[in-house]
C-alpha cells in the first residue's frame, strides 16, 4: 500500500510540475495540488507521529521560509484592504503555502526514491516539447497559412482531423518557418519561463551524467539546452532568451569560481575521460550563438530595443504620465533626442510607450509609490492599478495591471516587510545552493537551486514573476529542490 501511495505521488508531482506553467489549467492544477496533499496527509497518518518527530520537521525548515509563511497568514490583520488580502490569502498565496507543503513533503515521503533531476526536466520540459511540435506541424502545413502568433485547442484539432480525415481532401504544404508562433498559449511568458527553468534542470542533469561519466545523456542534456533556446526564439520571446543566455553565462561563472577553481585538474580529468566528450561544450556555444543570431534577425524588436529603455527615461514625470498622457515637453525633447533619425522612428519610439519604454515609466512610478506604501495594499495582482487609480484620481490614459516588476510589485501588494522577507528566502536557497558547488555530493541539486533562485531573482527585475501560477512553479521546484540537496549533503532523517 505505502509503494502504491508512493508511487502515484511520485507521477502525480510530476505532472503536476508539467501543467503549472500551462494557460488554461487551472482547474487541473488545483486538482493535482489537492490529490498530492492528501496522499501526503495519508502517508503522514500511516508512518505515526513518533517516525514524523523523529524527523525534526520544524529543525529542518529553513527558517526565512517559516518566517514568509507566517507573514502571509498575517498580513490581512494589517492590509489596507483586509477582506481583499484575505480572498488573495485563499488564492494565490495560500496555494503557494500549500505548494511548498508538497515540495518539502516529496522528499520527507519520498526520499531518494523521489524523481531525479533528469524526470524533473522533462516533467518540466512538456510545455516546451508540445510547443516545438506544434511549430514542425506548422511548418509542414498541417495548420496552412497561419493567423496571428498562437491558435486554440479546437483549431488544432479540427486541422489535424482534417488531414487525417480522406475526404476532406487536405494535403499538407511546406510553409514559410512560422517564426513568431506560440503555438497555444498567447502568452509567451509561459513559455519562456518554462523554458528557462528547463535549462536549468538540464544543467543539472548536464552535471549528474558527467559525475556518471555517462556521454550519451551529456548530449542529450546538451542537445536538450539547445532546443529550449530554440523554442524562446521560435517564440519572439527577447526576455526568455535574455534570460536563458544569462542563467548559461552565469553557470559558466560558477563552474569557473566553484568547481574549478577548487578542484583544478582533477575537475578537468572527470570530464576528459573521453576526448570526444571534450566537443560538447564549444559545439553547444556555436549553436547558441546561430539561433541568438536569428532572433537578432527575426525580431525587429532587438534594433529599437536600448532607444526605447532611453525614451522611458527621458519622461519628466512617470506618474503624470500614465495619468494624463505624453506632455508636449517630453514629446518635443524626444523628437530633439532622435532628430538625426527619420520622423517615423521617433513616432515608433513614442509609439512604443506603451511598449518596452513604458516598462521602464513603470518602474519608475512604482519605485515612487513603494516609497509612500511601506505596508503594502491588499496583496493583489492588481494594487498597482488600483494605487495608481488612486493617484490619478481618474481613469488613467495608460492604465497597466501592474509594473511588470515583480519586487516592485510584490512590494506595493504586501509592503516592505512582505518583499524584503521574499527577498531573504531567495538569497537563503541562492546561498544554499551556491556553497554546495564545490562538493560532489549532491552537486546537481546544487546546481539546480543555485541556478533556479539566481533565475527567479533575476527575472524579477524584469517582470511581474511572483504571482498566480508562477508562485507554485517556485514553491514546488525550489522547496524540492531544497530538500533533496539537504538529503543529499547533510542527512537530516
Amino acid at each position: 500500500m505505502k509503494s502504491i501511495t508512493s508511487n502515484v505521488f511520485k507521477w502525480c508531482l510530476l505532472a503536476y510540475l508539467a501543467i503549472l506553467p500551462m494557460a488554461d489549467t487551472i482547474a487541473l492544477r488545483n486538482l493535482f495540488l489537492l490529490v498530492l496533499l492528501l496522499l501526503l496527509l495519508v502517508w503522514g497518518m500511516g508512518v505515526g507521529r513518533e517516525t514524523l518527530r523523529g524527523m525534526k520537521l520544524l529543525q529542518w525548515l529553513p527558517l526565512p521560509l517559516f518566517l514568509w509563511g507566517v507573514f502571509l497568514l498575517l498580513f490581512p490583520l494589517w492590509a489596507v484592504e483586509p477582506d481583499v488580502a484575505l480572498v488573495n490569502l485563499k488564492g494565490q498565496w495560500g496555494a503557494s503555502i500549500l505548494a511548498w507543503i508538497v515540495g518539502l513533503g516529496a522528499v520527507l515521503m519520498l526520499g531518494r526514491r523521489g524523481p531525479g533531476v533528469w524526470a524533473l526536466a522533462g516533467a518540466s520540459a512538456f510545455l516546451v516539447g508540445i510547443h516545438l511540435l506544434l511549430t514542425l506541424m506548422a511548418w509542414v502545413g498541417l495548420f496552412g497559412p497561419l493567423q496571428g502568433s498562437a491558435l486554440s485547442w479546437s483549431a488544432i484539432w479540427q486541422a489535424t482531423m482534417a488531414t487525417v480525415d480522406p475526404r476532406s481532401g487536405a494535403v499538407w504544404s511546406w510553409q514559410s518557418f512560422p517564426w513568431g508562433f506560440r503555438g497555444f498559449d498567447p502568452m509567451h511568458g509561459n513559455l519562456g519561463y518554462t523554458a528557462s527553468q528547463t535549462i536549468v534542470l538540464l544543467i543539472a542533469s548536464f552535471v549528474l551524467a558527467r559525475q556518471a561519466h555517462k556521454l550519451p545523456r551529456v548530449w542529450m542534456a546538451a542537445t536538450g539546452i539547445i532546443l529550449c533556446f530554440f523554442s524562446t526564439v521560435v517564440a519572439n520571446s527577447r526576455g526568455a532568451v535574455l534570460f536563458s543566455l544569462l542563467v548559461l553565462l552565469l553557470a559558466v561563472v560558477a563552474y569557473l569560481l566553484r568547481v574549478r577553481a577548487g578542484h583544478g585538474e582533477r575537475s578537468q580529468e572527470s570530464f576528459g575521460t573521453k576526448s570526444h566528450a571534450r566537443w560538447v561544450l564549444p559545439l553547444m556555444g556555436i549553436l547558441l550563438v546561430i539561433v541568438f543570431t536569428q532572433s537578432l534577425q527575426k525580431d525587429s524588436r532587438w534594433r529599437s530595443m536600448l532607444d526605447n529603455v532611453r525614451v522611458g527615461f527621458m519622461i519628466t514625470d512617470p506618474v503624470n504620465f500614465q495619468c494624463n498622457g505624453l506632455t508636449p515637453e517630453d514629446e518635443a525633447a524626444i523628437r530633439l533626442r532622435f532628430a538625426d533619425k527619420p520622423s517615423s522612428y521617433a513616432d515608433k519610439l513614442i509609439e512604443n510607450l506603451i511598449g518596452d519604454g513604458g516598462r521602464i515609466v513603470l518602474m519608475r512610478a512604482g519605485l515612487q509609490m513603494v516609497g509612500e506604501q511601506p505596508w503594502g495594499l491588499d496583496g493583489s495582482r492588481q494594487s498597482y492599478k488600483k494605487l495608481m487609480a488612486a493617484r490619478c484620481s481618474h481613469t488613467p490614459v495608460f492604465e497597466f495591471a501592474h509594473a511588470h516588476q515583480g519586487w516592485i510589485d510584490t512590494s506595493l501588494a504586501l509592503g516592505w516587510g512582505g518583499v524584503l522577507l521574499w527577498a531573504l528566502l531567495m538569497v537563503y536557497l541562492l546561498v544554499t545552493g551556491w556553497r554546495a558547488l564545490g562538493r560532489e555530493a549532491g552537486a546537481p541539486w546544487a546546481w539546480a537551486l543555485f541556478l533556479l533562485s539566481a533565475f527567479w531573482i533575476l527575472r524579477g527585475f524584469a517582470d511581474s514573476v511572483y504571482r498566480e501560477h508562477n508562485l507554485q512553479m517556485q514553491a514546488l521546484l525550489l522547496g524540492y529542490l531544497w530538500g533533496r540537496l539537504k538529503l543529499e549533503t547533510q542527512q537530516p532523517f
